[in-house]
């Protein structure tokens, strides 16, 4: 049955869609809801008056979606279904909504690590992390990840945190720290990484602004990899680490 809209059915829509977290993105509604946007730009002028008609700041629904505990559960459970890894490094190789979802469920307002969203979506961590398919490449690959994300790679910190990604690292390497050789890593300076802070994040990115006089994602990558992620696991996101700096 062909859907009639009306100024005021077509704002309900996108309160509704709106508060359930969906994409509101005018590309997004035009593939999937083509009817509710001829309908806005008919009724309103254009879809972006419409979003406006209906309270929604039109600037934030051109950025990237937000991330809610929902859609991340969603993609979560139809992976499962569909039979695929869910383990951490399997699914931060994706390049698709489901490695943007685990990297989104590291967020403190969503889940604040992986194994939190795969309980939330009714899942055992210990029993996914048990189908890993550990090799040299991907476990090189996985420590590259780790430091780059500014992540502690020390022996008794990885035990605690994967002790079968420790256990398969010894038994391909032969040793641990020969693995985070062969990752291009120092044992030893790992050993001495620092614990940081929320104040130590905070002076460290001032004189990283001083230096390099902005604050953006990739030099804060390539230039300071512990202190971007030290960021990431204080604020969040690298935009309230920089309010925090101002």
């Amino acid at each position: 049955m062909k859907r009639i809209w009306s100024q005021e059915r077509i704002i309900d829509t996108l309160r509704q869609l709106h508060k359930r977290g969906k994409d509101l993105s005018y590309n997004h509604l035009a593939r999937t809801m083509q009817s509710l946007v001829s309908a806005a730009a008919y009724y309103f002028g254009s879809y972006r008056k419409a979003v406006a008609k209906a309270g929604i700041d039109y600037a934030q629904v051109t950025r990237r979606p937000r991330w809610t505990r929902q859609r991340i559960i969603q993609l979560v459970k139809q992976a499962s279904r569909k039979g695929e890894d869910l383990y951490w490094a399997a699914v931060t190789r994706r390049e698709d909504e489901l490695g943007k979802a685990a990297f989104a469920s590291l967020q403190r307002r969503l889940f604040g690590n992986w194994d939190s969203a795969l309980r939330a979506a009714g899942l055992d961590p210990e029993r996914v992390s048990r189908y890993r398919r550990w090799g040299r490449e991907n476990i090189i690959a996985q420590l590259k990840k780790r430091s780059r994300a500014g992540k502690p790679l020390n022996s008794g910190a990885i035990q605690r945190e994967d002790a079968g990604f420790h256990a398969a690292a010894v038994r391909h390497f032969g040793a641990y720290d020969k693995a985070l050789r062969a990752a291009g890593l120092n044992p030893k300076k790992l050993r001495q990484r620092r614990r940081w802070t929320s104040e130590d994040v905070v002076r460290e990115l001032r004189a990283f602004k001083k230096k390099y006089g902005q604050i953006s994602d990739a030099e804060l990558r390539r230039n300071a990899p512990a202190l971007y992620g030290a960021s990431l696991r204080f604020f969040g996101t690298l935009t309230k680490a920089r309010k925090a700096v101002e």
